[in-house]
């Protein structure tokens, strides 16, 4: 089992590094949380990825649904406070079977990863739009 550890990232322009802080690792029904500290003032600002697990009942098979919520910051100019005006929401949630070899899962996952990086997968988020 994997051990929670910072997480470096590239921002949208391809070389400035965001480094996702390890809050706390998965615990019971709880899961495992990361932060972007220097990305928002105080931790409501603060991009935020959680992935839990469980293992599916009566079968071979575990999930794994990972919640990645990057929020909009508004700052009142009369008031000064800031405010979530909305959040952008990521969600990948994966089924995975131990009764399939390793060497499989690896490339299932690896290609199916691969995939949600890819140029042409950005852009159709980017442009909250499907390839037509």
């Amino acid at each position: 089992m994997s051990t929670i550890a910072n997480i470096t990232v590239k921002k949208n322009d391809g070389t400035t590094d965001i480094i996702y802080t390890a809050i706390e690792g998965r615990s019971g029904d709880n899961p495992a949380r990361l932060k972007a500290p220097a990305l928002g003032a105080t931790p409501l600002t603060q991009p935020e990825l959680r992935v839990g697990s469980k293992v599916v009942q009566n079968s071979d098979r575990a999930k794994v649904i990972a919640t990645f919520v990057y929020p909009y910051a508004v700052v009142n100019s009369t008031t000064g406070v800031t405010s979530i005006a909305e959040r952008e929401v990521f969600r990948l949630e994966y089924t995975g079977s131990n009764a399939i070899p390793q060497a499989t899962r690896d490339e299932a996952v690896s290609q199916g990863m691969n995939l949600l990086a890819s140029p042409s997968f950005k852009t159709m988020l980017k442009e909250l739009a499907a390839a037509t």
